[in-house]
C-alpha cells in the first residue's frame, strides 16, 4: 500500500510538472512574438468553448432531454419555492391587516375616553377641585391627571405604531401584488417552455420516422431497380431455355419417324370415343322421346312404301296394307 501511494504521487507529480512545464513553454512562446497573454487565454477560451460545443454535440439526445426536464423540474421547484414565499407574505399581511384592525379599534376607543375626560379635567382645573368623579370612578385631581398622562402616552405610541404598520402594510401589499404578478409570469414561461418542449420533442420523433420512412423508401426502390434487373436477366434466360427446347421438341417432331406418325394419337382416341358414344346416346335419345319418333320411317315402312309404288293398288288396299286394319266397303260407303 505504501509502495502504491508513493508510486501514485511520483506519477501526480511528473504529470503536473509536464503540464506546467508546456504552460510556461507557450507564456515563453507568445513572450518571444510579442502576443500579450492575454490572447494566449482568449485562444484557450476558444478551444475549451470548441472543445464543450464538441462534446455537446456528441452527446445521445436523450442525455439532453433528461437534462432538460431536469431544469424544468428545478424551475418548478423555484416556482413552489417562491409560491411558498407568496403564500407566507400574503398570510404576514393578513396578520398585519388584523393588527391594524384592532389597533385602529383600541385607538379609538381610548380615543373617545380622552375626549370625555377632556372637560371633567378641565373643569376641576378651573374650579380648583381635589376630587373628581369620572365614569362613577372617583379619583383625586393628581390621579385624575396621572391616568389621562398615561392614556395619551398609551394614545401616542399607539398612533406611532399604526402608522408604522399601516405603511409597512402597504408596502408588503405592494410586495404581494408584484410576487403574485411574477409568480404568474414565471408559471406561464414554465408552462410554455414545456409545452414548447414537448412539441419539439413530437416533432422531432415524428421527422425522424418521416427520414426512416424516406431512408426506407429510397432503399427499395434502390433495392428494387437491382433486383429487377437480376430477376430481367433470370427471365431472359429462362426465355431462351424454352425457346431452346421448343424449337427442339418441333425439329424432333419433323424428324419422327413414319409409323409413329401413322399411330393414332391419344388426343384422335379420345374425340373418336366421344362421337361414337354421341351416337349411341341420339339414338337412346330418340327411342325414349314419341315426338322424334313421329316423323321417322321405320323400315317395314319404307318396305311397304316401295311396294306400294311398284304394285297397282287402290286407295283402299293401300290403307288397308299401312295400318293393318281392314275396312268395310259397305260401312264405308
Amino acid at each position: 500500500m505504501k509502495n502504491f501511494n508513493h508510486n501514485y504521487g511520483e506519477t501526480m507529480k511528473k504529470l503536473t510538472m509536464v503540464v506546467g512545464s508546456s504552460f510556461l513553454g507557450l507564456i515563453f512562446i507568445f513572450f518571444l512574438a510579442g502576443r500579450p497573454i492575454s490572447d494566449l487565454l482568449g485562444y484557450f477560451q476558444a478551444g475549451a468553448s470548441t472543445t464543450v460545443k464538441s462534446i455537446e454535440n456528441e452527446i445521445p439526445d436523450t442525455i439532453h432531454d433528461e437534462k432538460t426536464q431536469a431544469e424544468l423540474a428545478a424551475a418548478r421547484n423555484q416556482l413552489v419555492d417562491r409560491q411558498v414565499q407568496l403564500n407566507l407574505s400574503q398570510n404576514q399581511l393578513k396578520s398585519l391587516q388584523h393588527e391594524i384592525s384592532e389597533l385602529v379599534s383600541t385607538i379609538d376607543e381610548r380615543g373617545q375616553v380622552l375626549a370625555k375626560a377632556y372637560p371633567v379635567l378641565q373643569n376641576a382645573v378651573d374650579g380648583k377641585e381635589s376630587n373628581i368623579t369620572f365614569v362613577s370612578t372617583h379619583f383625586s385631581l393628581d390621579e385624575f391627571q396621572h391616568e389621562v398622562d398615561d392614556l395619551l402616552s398609551t394614545q401616542e405610541r399607539d398612533e406611532n405604531a399604526l402608522r408604522i404598520k399601516q405603511a409597512g402594510f402597504e408596502r408588503l401589499k405592494k410586495s404581494v401584488a408584484d410576487g403574485e404578478a411574477a409568480l404568474a409570469a414565471m408559471k406561464a414561461e414554465v408552462l410554455e417552455i414545456e409545452q414548447e418542449f414537448a412539441i419539439l420533442k413530437t416533432r422531432r420523433d415524428q421527422a425522424r420516422m418521416e427520414s426512416d420512412t424516406l431512408d426506407l423508401v429510397d432503399g427499395a426502390m434502390s433495392t428494387g431497380q437491382s433486383s429487377t434487373a437480376s430477376i430481367g436477366k433470370s427471365i431472359n434466360r429462362l426465355e431462351g431455355q424454352v425457346e431452346n427446347l421448343e424449337a427442339r421438341n418441333a425439329a424432333r417432331r419433323d424428324v419422327a419417324s413414319v409409323e409413329n406418325r401413322t399411330k393414332t394419337s391419344r388426343l384422335t382416341k379420345t374425340f373418336n370415343r366421344l362421337e361414337a358414344l354421341k351416337r349411341y346416346a341420339s339414338e337412346a335419345e330418340s327411342k325414349t322421346d314419341p315426338s322424334l319418333t313421329e316423323n321417322v320411317p321405320t323400315q317395314s315402312e319404307e318396305v311397304d312404301s316401295k311396294e306400294i309404288e311398284k304394285t297397282p293398288y287402290d286407295a283402299k288396299e293401300v290403307v288397308i296394307r299401312i295400318t293393318g286394319e281392314e275396312i268395310d266397303p259397305v260401312n264405308e260407303k
